[in-house]
């Protein structure tokens, strides 16, 4: 599934007891995404895992 923007993501984490970030897609341009975090914080993603949120969606 391709990202587009206004959709809800969370990122996969490595780490066993680590929450995933979630967040709104605000940018698509190639393989590079603009994320705006559930905390407020903005990241510029190139290669990242992200995946559509269905947790956040549905409520």
């Amino acid at each position: 599934m391709s990202l587009r923007k206004g959709m809800r993501v969370k990122t996969l984490t490595n780490h066993v007891g680590v929450p995933p970030r979630h967040g709104v897609v605000l940018k698509v341009d190639g393989d590079t995404v603009e994320v705006r975090w559930d905390d407020g914080h903005v990241s510029v993603l190139s290669g990242a895992t992200l995946i559509p949120d269905r947790e956040k969606a549905d409520r």
